[in-house]
């Protein structure tokens, strides 16, 4: 096996590899023989969703052919086992997301910014890359993902990266923090003379957080800290983030699937501090703050005034306060069979494990291919819900992604295209004097064909209510950067308006990556029922508009998803293969981002922050 300073030199020459990609345009022309065209799919029949918890039980299910894919990065520690095994392939791509530990900025004495960026300086982060990541990750102090055009990493004049706990012990010991008591251990008090302990929580399983969660209560402890590391359920302790429970320190990851920044003025937004579902560290800082409203509405990517100079500026407060300590950002290994199956797809956010193998995988032409067969995925975690307005599990969401269509894809380069959009137009006052003067209005016209699955028409009307509704819902994670929406109206049965009441880069993101939802039931539902609203299929049959729906579900086993015959881009399947081109990326025609979005710094966009365990 390759040593771990190797793995690591092959990590950052990937980073460098994924950077020259994001700031290039992509325009991909890859041919393929597969019937349809490059939006047609599915080709499987079913798509079953296993739930196996432990890594090496995922690896033994991939070898004994009982799974087709790892449904999650593969851990390391089993690399050179999967490279060596028979008809089973590696695939890897570098995270766009990270592994971190959230701070409790609510609590004292974790409070204080001396605190946080005392352990920054003494967690060792270069061991946590060659040791628990067996040199396959990088150290990372932004909580911008170094692989994003916007992050400040290796910007500022220092990093967190190797441990030092002399200087550690210095911020504390300047801060107030002593041992007064002169107990045998040696602990330190806080400020106020109160002693206190740290418990730092991490998910039972997953042995990176185990081992990441272990390395943060051996810091602590070397700066005098009473502290130790316990694995605990995942979906126990994030449960108490969503709400501002209780805690110390707990153990995250987070992936991003899109290159936009506008996320960071609600994440860590002082206003969210005790808002559901935002702000885990529960943090205010008046200079992160103050540069939200450019992030927000700047019109242009770049130059004083721009988007960029504001995420920069914000991300430099952040770094300096810590509220958060991100740990890694690491190489994302994907491990499947080849025997059955091909047309998988290593998608520059997900890896293999994504919606797009699921799209396009198919069996092999001498098994009967391409249509049929069932494709089999391990998931290390059981569906917490089938809402998934109320679930930010990535596991979870392997499964929900299925089911909802939204205006804008993005292709598996990143690239948007239009999906349930046909096409659209974007305008300001500028180009069109009926928009008010400051806004910006979307028009989109929608594909005529699609349906949901009882057999109605989708409609400009549910758009337009999806759009509303995620809004006017109080809470609901997905109407949070809806709050400048002045309209959605659909004047036409497939034309849909949608006004913001300022001119901003991140608007048209902010409406065409939602995922649609039929008006008919959720009017249903209400706005006060959101988060209430508790589906349970198959026994009780979803609406869903996507290429699967759920056709069996046993809790804590499985999940099986049959393909949708009705699906917008679904085919007829006794069309003969044919040689086609893949999908020409979105024409962007809005004046004020057009600068930015040509230079292909921000094509690279789209969907929700999904937490993970690692």
């Amino acid at each position: 096996m390759a040593s771990s300073r190797a793995k690591r030199a092959l990590a950052f020459s990937l980073i460098a590899a994924f950077m020259m990609m994001a700031i290039s345009p992509i325009f991909a022309t890859a041919q393929t023989t597969l019937p349809g065209g490059p939006k047609s799919g599915p080709y499987i029949d079913k798509l079953v969703f296993n739930v196996i918890t432990q890594d090496d039980q995922q690896v033994l299910a991939l070898q004994d052919d009982e799974i087709d894919l790892i449904g999650d990065m593969v851990d390391p520690s089993f690399l050179d086992t999967l490279i060596e095994a028979e008809n089973i392939d590696v695939a890897n791509v570098l995270r766009n997301g990270m592994g971190y530990v959230t701070i409790n900025t609510a609590k004292y004495p974790y409070n204080i910014t001396a605190f946080r960026r005392a352990l920054a300086f003494a967690l060792d982060k270069e061991a946590i890359s060659d040791q628990v990541w067996d040199g396959l990750s990088v150290p990372q102090d932004s909580v911008v993902p170094q692989v994003n055009p916007g992050s400040i990493e290796g910007l500022l004049p220092y990093t967190y990266y190797e441990a030092n706990v002399a200087l550690g012990i210095q911020m504390l010991e300047d801060a107030g923090f002593a041992d007064n008591d002169g107990d045998p251990d040696g602990w330190l008090e806080a400020p106020n003379g109160d002693a206190f302990d740290v418990l730092v929580e991490c998910a039972i399983s997953s042995n990176i957080a185990i081992e990441v969660g272990q390395k943060v209560a051996e810091a602590l402890n070397a700066l005098g800290i009473d502290a130790i590391s316990v694995p605990t359920d995942f979906y126990e302790y994030l449960n108490r983030l969503y709400f501002h429970g209780n805690y110390d320190i707990v153990f995250l990851g987070v992936s991003f699937t899109n290159f936009d920044l506008d996320w960071m003025a609600y994440e860590y937004w002082g206003e969210y501090a005790d808002e559901p579902y935002f702000n885990f560290p529960n943090w205010a800082n008046d200079s992160y703050d103050d540069w939200r409203d450019q992030l927000l509405h700047a019109t242009y990517w770049d130059g004083a005034g721009g988007v960029l100079e504001a995420a920069l500026e914000m991300q430099e407060v952040w770094v300096y306060q810590s509220p958060m300590i991100i740990c890694y950002e690491n190489v994302l290994l994907s491990a499947y069979r080849t025997d059955k199956f091909e047309g998988y797809i290593n998608d520059v956010s997900d890896g293999v494990p994504g919606w797009w193998t699921n799209y396009k995988v198919h069996l092999k032409d001498e098994l009967g291919g391409p249509f049929g067969g069932t494709f089999r995925w391990s998931n290390p975690l059981d569906l917490d819900t089938f809402n998934f307005m109320v679930s930010s599990s990535a596991y979870t969401m392997n499964v929900l992604g299925e089911f909802y269509d939204s205006l804008i894809q993005q292709d598996d380069q990143g690239e948007d295209v239009n999906w349930l959009a046909e096409s659209f137009i974007a305008e300001t006052h500028e180009d069109n004097p009926n928009v008010p003067d400051g806004y910006t209005r979307f028009t989109f016209q929608l594909v005529q064909n699609a349906t949901w699955t009882d057999g109605t028409q989708l409609t400009a009307e549910d758009v337009a209510f999806s759009l509303n509704y995620f809004r006017d819902t109080p809470g609901n994670p997905y109407g949070a950067d809806l709050t400048e929406m002045t309209a959605a109206y659909a004047p036409t049965t497939y034309t849909v308006i949608v006004e913001f009441e300022s001119e901003s880069f991140w608007h048209l993101h902010t409406a065409a990556y939602k995922p649609i939802i039929p008006k008919a039931v959720f009017q249903e539902v209400g706005i006060d029922g959101w988060n209430l609203w508790n589906p349970d299929p198959p026994s009780e049959p979803m609406v869903t508009s996507g290429p699967f729906y759920v056709s069996d579900y046993v809790a804590g086993e499985f999940t099986e998803l049959t393909y949708n015959p009705d699906y917008v881009y679904g085919l007829d399947r006794t069309t003969e293969p044919t040689t086609t081109t893949t999908a020409d990326p979105v024409d962007f025609t809005m004046a004020i981002v057009a600068g930015a979005v040509g230079a292909a710094v921000v094509i690279l966009v789209g969907g929700y922050v999904l937490m993970r365990q690692r």
